[in-house]
């Protein structure tokens, strides 16, 4: 399967899968919640014929509730994924300094999904 790359907008994080490294980071703002419905779907594909160990870096210096729940959607697909597969699946959630809720968020998930490990960063 090809990468996935979309361009950051206003509203919408940068997303770059690299199917070759296996290693997908979403970074930016995330205030659209329609933005992750192709990303999920692209991902669920992807996962389907997948058996390598994923590294997801999300670094989202801005973030509302909505585009939020749909975040959740991605990580549960993900925490599905590893607890059926067995595959290993790493989640970093890197956090702006400047940001508590974003952090806050980041917490959040972790303590949700139990089963996806999850690590909560401050940005460097």
């Amino acid at each position: 399967m090809k990468n996935l790359f979309i361009e950051a907008s206003q509203f919408s994080p940068q997303v770059y899968f690299n199917t070759k490294t296996n290693e997908f980071e979403i970074s930016g703002n995330s205030y659209d919640k329609d933005f992750y419905t192709p990303v999920i779907q692209w991902l669920s594909q992807y996962l389907l014929k997948n058996k390598r160990a994923l590294r997801v870096n999300i670094c989202l210096e801005q973030l509302n509730s909505g585009a939020f729940k749909k975040l959740n959607e991605l990580l549960s697909l993900l925490e599905n994924y590893h607890i059926s597969t067995k595959t290993p699946v790493t989640v970093n959630w890197i956090s702006n300094q400047d940001n508590d809720d974003t952090l806050e968020y980041g917490d959040d998930v972790k303590e949700y999904f139990e089963h996806l490990p999850i690590e909560v960063k401050m940005a460097a």
